[in-house]
């Protein structure tokens, strides 16, 4: 959300505010070609303009990896360009992560992950509760007695469809499972720290609402 005119500062103060999609690209570049661009600052944000028909996606895609193809890309002349590149979207897509191969998990924290999601589906709060670093175990996301009264009561138990490596340590779970009056698909980062040589789980992140 962008302050407009008058003054392009603060819409809390009256400005008129512009809302706009923002695309952080993986990796900084630099701008070449255009006037009013300078190549020797980096930059890793990118204004997006809505094609048509594009708008309704975004909404969908919003804090997710995609791919986008841009055309019309220009440097940022204007008080209603907030980001150094500005460009028109023809399409968006949502990045699809390999899901990682059941070897793949031996030696790794998927390991961990898989166990606390089985637990999970059996009802074993316990169980589950102790893959997770000790200092978390009293949160209510992860104490055994919720756990246990959540996942253990639900219509169709949780199962993991599959896991994908962002890296060492972080993780992308999805997962489905349903409750009496709700079905979830759903995908969470789970990231995992070492302990004394064995992984345990830090943190959850759910991305799809459930």
């Amino acid at each position: 959300m962008f302050p407009g005119p008058p003054n392009y500062e603060d819409v809390q103060t009256g400005d008129t505010p512009e809302p706009s999609y923002v695309l952080k690209l993986h990796d900084p570049i630099c701008l070449s070609g255009d006037e009013a661009a300078d190549p020797s600052k980096s930059f890793q944000y990118v204004q997006l303009v809505s094609g048509q028909g594009i708008d309704e996606q975004f909404r969908h895609l919003l804090h997710k990896d995609v791919t986008v193809h841009l055309t019309d890309a220009m440097a940022a002349v204007t008080g209603h360009h907030h980001e150094p590149l500005v460009a028109t979207v023809t399409s968006v897509s949502p990045v699809q992560a390999k899901p990682m191969e059941f070897t793949d998990e031996y030696g790794t924290a998927a390991t961990t992950v898989q166990a606390f999601y089985a637990a999970l589906g059996d009802g074993q709060g316990a169980e589950a509760s102790a893959m997770v670093i000790p200092e978390k175990r009293a949160a209510p996301a992860f104490s055994p007695a919720n756990l246990t009264r959540f996942y253990g009561g639900l219509a169709d138990p949780i199962r993991v469809v599959g896991i994908a490596r962002e890296n060492d340590s972080t993780f992308i779970v999805n997962y489905h499972y349903a409750t009496k009056s709700h079905v979830c698909n759903g995908r969470a980062t789970v990231t995992t720290t070492m302990r004394d040589g064995r992984n345990f789980i830090q943190g959850i992140h759910a991305l799809d609402g459930c």
